[in-house]
């Protein structure tokens, strides 16, 4: 079992595109209803309890067109 004052959990958001977890440092592409956002999880860590559309920044750029 893990206590959670020794080994906290650390929250994760994974990529809509590829699934695996957008590390905080990581350029990222975050779906808005005016438009894609370009951040990342330590300039906005909100978002690691939003329920929108967040993209590797590379994912974002290969899915697009494919539409996302």
């Amino acid at each position: 079992m893990s206590d959670p004052e020794v080994d906290p959990v650390v929250p994760r958001l994974r990529c809509r595109h590829c699934d695996d977890v957008i590390g905080a440092y990581e350029p990222m592409v975050f779906e808005t209803p005016h438009g894609p956002r370009h951040t990342s999880l330590a300039a906005e860590p909100d978002l690691y309890e939003t329920d929108a559309a967040c993209f590797h920044g590379d994912c974002y750029r290969e899915s697009a067109g494919r539409g996302l």
